[in-house]
């Protein structure tokens, strides 16, 4: 994320720790992070869990990238929560991945099953919006004290490579946001999306030489639930916006904690994402 040059004082200095969120495609990938295939027991530091839930549905569950939380995954479906948090600067954000992120790609049967020349489902990344499928996504959590949000983090680069940072659009899914304030200043539009009220956030974000469009779409009233929803829903209500390419790339889709305070305690249960082509 990225502090939005049109709000003006004294609107950024309330949203000012909310907006200046990094990115989470913005980091260089953890130096000595490995994958640590261990079910019900702390990860820590930067480490990760790397889930297969068989027929080729693959996913990584993150650290923050300040190395500063653990979490502990379940084996066989996609449950996950932060174990231990130990208070950093900025944002953080431990989250489950699918597709690149750190510059890893979930799907480790490689490419040589592309499409699915050896019976793979593995949802392939990257991928045209236009060409993305239906994916489909749900997910229940646990909150907890603290001031974060609980998200949907969706990436699109302008090309079919896979650079650290993307640089055509970054699409969030807030469900809710305990102790963030986010002023009427910063809303742009409303949409309605499978029976869920949003109000939308939009700018042009900034990092490293790098611009993007960013939207968050915030949830009216602040949930801890999504039923199963489609995300094309919003990649084209982005699009009539003006904020999305159809010929853009897909490079991942991720859900996790943006956490500036607290945090120990939250959870995710039952995600699920299925249908990217």
């Amino acid at each position: 994320m990225c502090f939005p040059r049109r709000l003006f004082a004294p609107v950024a200095a309330v949203v000012a720790g909310l907006l200046l969120a990094p990115a989470a495609h913005a980091a260089p990938s953890p130096v000595g992070a490995v994958g640590v295939r261990r079910w019900n027991v702390w990860v820590c530091g930067k480490n990760w869990v790397p889930t297969d839930l068989g027929h080729g549905d693959y996913f990584n569950i993150y650290n923050a990238g300040a190395g500063n939380t653990c979490i502990s995954a379940e084996r066989y479906h996609l449950s996950w929560g932060i174990a231990r948090i130990i208070p950093a600067r900025g944002w953080q954000y431990p989250n489950v991945s699918s597709g690149w992120e750190w510059g890893r790609y979930t799907c480790n049967d490689g490419r040589s099953a592309y499409p699915s020349s050896r019976g793979s489902k593995c949802m392939r990344y990257p991928v045209q919006e236009r060409s993305d499928g239906t994916p489909l996504t749900s997910v229940l959590v646990q909150n907890h004290p603290g001031a974060y949000n609980a998200a949907y983090d969706i990436w699109f680069n302008k090309t079919d490579g896979h650079p650290n940072q993307d640089n055509g659009a970054e699409i969030m899914v807030w469900l809710e946001h305990p102790n963030i304030y986010v002023p009427p200043q910063a809303i742009d539009w409303y949409v309605t999306i499978q029976g869920v009220r949003y109000e939308v956030a939009s700018w042009v974000a900034f990092h490293n030489g790098v611009h993007w469009n960013y939207l968050a779409y915030i949830a009216v009233r602040q949930r801890t639930s999504l039923r199963p929803t489609w995300l094309n829903a919003f990649f084209r209500d982005a699009i009539r916006h003006g904020r999305l390419v159809p010929s853009w790339w897909l490079t991942s889709i991720d859900f996790g904690f943006e956490i500036t305070r607290g945090g120990l305690g939250l959870r995710v249960y039952a995600y699920s994402l299925t249908r990217v082509r």
